[in-house]
């Protein structure tokens, strides 16, 4: 299924936050009223909704975009802190 303009923005948004780009200031706004990112220093960083709402629509798009911090769980019976 194809997105709509919409999603597709949003995405590519959401795509252009996890890579640390500059974005439009507009564009910035949308991200951080909507929840999906929250300002960490000079760049935005995704919040757990914005994870969501990525990978929400990769789904959609039929993509399947996995980043390396996705993946990393702590082992059984482990502390969260030790996984690096």
């Amino acid at each position: 299924m194809s997105l709509t303009r919409t999603q597709s923005k949003r995405l590519a948004t959401i795509l252009a936050i996890i890579s640390k780009e500059n974005l439009p200031i507009h564009l910035e706004l949308d991200a951080t009223g909507s929840g999906w990112a929250e300002k960490s220093g000079d760049y935005l960083k995704l919040t757990d909704k914005g994870l969501d709402e990525k990978n929400r629509l990769c789904a959609l798009a039929g993509l399947s975009i996995k980043y390396s911090f996705e993946n990393k769980t702590p082992p059984e019976g482990g502390d969260k802190t030790e996984v690096l």
